[in-house]
C-alpha cells in the first residue's frame, strides 16, 4: 500500500483528531493514515493496516473513557483523552504536519511557527552546526530547557517536556522523545525548512 498522500484525505483525518468527540474507528483511522504519512519506512499492506487499526479501536474502547455527554453518540470519545492515554504506549501523529510551510514576506522578517517546538529544533540544528545525530540535539535541547526556555517544562526519564502553543496553566505537556524528533525532523524535511 502506497502512502496516504491525497491532501483531502489527511485533513479529514487531521479533522478527525481536532474534533472534540469522535467514535474510536474513525479516531484509529485517522490515526494511522496521519502516522502513515509521515513515516519514511514502507507502510503496512492493507490487510496491516486495517489489523492496525482495529487493535487501535479495541485498546481505545478499553480505556473506557467518558462518552460525548450530548448523548449523540454513545460511543463517541475525546480524541485529546486518547492522545493523552497513548502519550506514553505509543507515538502520536503532529498535528502541524499538514499546515503550509511556514515563510517570511522578507528576509529580515522573523518567521512564527504555529508549533512551539519547531523554532528551538531549528536552533539545535544551528547550534549543532546542521547535525543529523539526534543524540546530540536531544543534548541540546535538553540543556535549552535546564535555561528555562520556552516552551519547555521539565526533563523526564522518558523525554522532554513542552507546552503547546495554546498551553494554559494546569494543561498537560507534550513529551519530546528522540522518536518524536526523529519524526519531526522528518517532517520539517518534508515541508523544507531543513
Amino acid at each position: 500500500m502506497s502512502k496516504p498522500a491525497s491532501k483531502s484525505l489527511l485533513k479529514r483525518a487531521s479533522d478527525t483528531l481536532n474534533q472534540p468527540f469522535a467514535v474510536p474507528k474513525d479516531i484509529a483511522w485517522a490515526w494511522i493514515t496521519l502516522l502513515q504519512s509521515q513515516q519514511d519506512a514502507k507502510p503496512d499492506s492493507d490487510e496491516g493496516r486495517h489489523q492496525r487499526m482495529q487493535e487501535l479501536e479495541s485498546w481505545i474502547m478499553d480505556l473506557q473513557l467518558p462518552s460525548d455527554p450530548k448523548g449523540v453518540n454513545t460511543q463517541a470519545v475525546s480524541p485529546e483523552a486518547v492522545k493523552n492515554a497513548a502519550r506514553m504506549v505509543f507515538e502520536w501523529p503532529h498535528e502541524y504536519i499538514f499546515e503550509a510551510p511556514a515563510k517570511s514576506k522578507h528576509f529580515t522578517e522573523k518567521v512564527i511557527h504555529k508549533d512551539a517546538i519547531t523554532q528551538p529544533i531549528l536552533d539545535a540544528l544551528k547550534d549543532a552546526n546542521e547535525s543529523d545525530d539526534r543524540a546530540l540535539l536531544m543534548s541540546i535541547l535538553e540543556g535549552y530547557a535546564k535555561e528555562g526556555r520556552e516552551p519547555f517544562g521539565k526533563i523526564t526519564e522518558e523525554g522532554i517536556e513542552w507546552k503547546g502553543s495554546n498551553w494554559s496553566e494546569g494543561d498537560k505537556y507534550h513529551l519530546l522523545t528522540l522518536k518524536s524528533l526523529n519524526n519531526r525532523l522528518s517532517n520539517l524535511r518534508k515541508k523544507q525548512l531543513i
